[in-house]
């Protein structure tokens, strides 16, 4: 642990505004004259910063703007994250030696010496608490061993606690000091009943979590505390719908609390839909889409109207409404659309050649097709490729039987922005009268619903 406190950390704050640029530069051990990229949290993702090149040494050396907003940074080599560092207006002087299997050293920024000295407190205390909770949760309660771990986790608890709480007295005004502040684990009572170990964390995990701290969202401390939440509403069942209605539950705790800042609350709104939405999962999609607005907030307002749009479009698309029409050309070259489709079921497909998950689902979705022991059923496979050469070339490859369509547009091909398509492959039940049966994800979801 380290013991510098150094009076001068004290006068950093989140808040100031620094009057020239700072640089964000070091060494990396065996990495020389290559590329290296600079990249910004948002939550989980990361947005492109800056490039640059270490030089024959190793050294590298990024500028970063009097804008840059205080939050958790990486550095990448190619498509490879190397570290996370915070940047909170103050230059940043790193060394680096990836064989090492270390952390990166921090020659100059105090905060970042914090930053790290708290994960190694904090993955310590992890590993040996996480042993211990399953000793607790199923040992035996009166054996003297179970007694002992009892003991001796909250122990390590109140240790933790003390140190997470002298840390942040200590550095009150720093990034850093926010992030130990909503990041720590959550506590037990020393009359925890063990056997309540799921419904305790359902009620308590967030309790240290300050939502109404906008800091937070540029570092991946709220989206992880969300996936955390989350997994204590996972349930061992292939009930698709069970499983829906439990993360229904976590999904009304977290965004009930995020309501202490509209920025969180908009934030954390879209990274679910986003999250769900990857998964498949359209009944609590749709009850977000339908219980939740977004927040009446002007702090981005290109953002705001983003997930104003995407949460309109839910609504738009959700199971039981009437999707919109196709309009597409036969394999005559005649215009029709979906009516002229002569089958009681449809499938519309969104795919594009250069989407290699498009391009593994084709040969089971066309043993689907051909299944004869299935209802009656007909694709309408709409591709948003750009390239004429790339889309006749992948139906080649695929030879698919079902009805093909393209307009070259992309993204901005009418079907696609009708469909308010973020992302390939996605498919659409529909029955003769384009109502929406369903929204699976995988072939194997697809065969389920046509069942059905």
């Amino acid at each position: 642990m380290i013991r510098i406190f150094l009076s001068i950390a004290l006068a950093i704050s989140v808040y100031s505004v620094s009057l020239s640029q700072h640089k964000v530069e070091g060494s990396i051990s065996g990495y020389l004259n290559k590329p290296l990229i600079l990249l910004e949290y948002f939550g989980d993702k990361h947005t492109l910063v800056d490039s640059a090149r270490t030089d024959g040494n190793g050294w590298f050396s990024f500028e970063l703007q009097e804008s840059s907003p205080p939050g958790l940074y990486s550095l990448a080599a190619g498509n490879s994250p190397l570290f996370n560092f915070i940047y909170n207006g103050e230059s940043v002087v790193i060394k680096y030696d990836p064989s090492a299997f270390k952390p990166p050293e921090f020659i100059e920024s105090i905060e970042n010496q914090v930053y790290y000295d708290y994960l190694q407190e904090k993955d310590v205390y992890e590993q040996k608490t996480d042993m211990l909770i399953d000793v607790l949760r199923y040992y035996p309660e009166q054996d003297s061993f179970r007694l002992y771990a009892d003991r001796h986790y909250l122990n390590l608890q109140a240790e933790f606690k003390a140190y997470a709480d002298r840390m942040i007295k200590t550095y009150p005004a720093t990034l850093v000091s926010h992030i130990m502040q909503s990041d720590r684990p959550v506590s037990y009572p020393g009359n925890m009943q063990w056997e309540n170990y799921i419904s305790y964390n359902q009620k308590h995990f967030l309790d240290e979590v300050d939502f109404s701290d906008t800091l937070l969202i540029n570092t991946n401390v709220v989206t992880a505390k969300a996936i955390d939440y989350l997994s204590y509403y996972s349930i061992n069942s292939q009930n698709k719908e069970l499983q829906e209605d439990f993360f229904i539950q976590a999904v009304d705790s977290i965004l009930h609390k995020a309501m202490a800042s509209p920025q969180v609350y908009d934030f954390l709104m879209q990274y679910l839909i986003e999250g769900f939405e990857m998964y498949g999962f359209d009944r609590v999609i749709s009850h977000i889409a339908n219980n939740y607005e977004p927040a009446n907030t002007c702090v981005n307002e290109e953002r705001k109207s983003e997930l104003e749009k995407r949460v309109e479009n839910l609504r738009r698309m959700a199971v039981g409404n009437i999707a919109p029409d196709i309009q597409f050309k036969n394999g005559d070259e005649v215009n029709t659309g979906l009516s002229g489709i002569d089958s009681d079921l449809t499938v519309v497909l969104f795919w594009a050649s250069w989407c290699p998950h498009c391009n593994q689902m084709m040969p089971y979705l066309k043993e689907i097709y051909e299944d004869e022991s299935l209802p009656d059923f007909e694709i309408l496979a709409i591709s948003i490729d750009t390239s004429a050469s790339d889309y006749n070339q992948a139906l080649a490859t695929h030879a698919p039987g079902w009805i093909s369509y393209t307009d070259l547009k992309g993204w901005n091909s009418k079907p696609a922005v009708d469909y308010s398509i973020y992302a390939t492959p996605t498919m659409f039940l529909l029955d003769k009268n384009r109502m929406i049966l369903a929204r699976p994800v995988t072939v194997n979801e697809l065969r389920k619903e046509l069942l059905k």
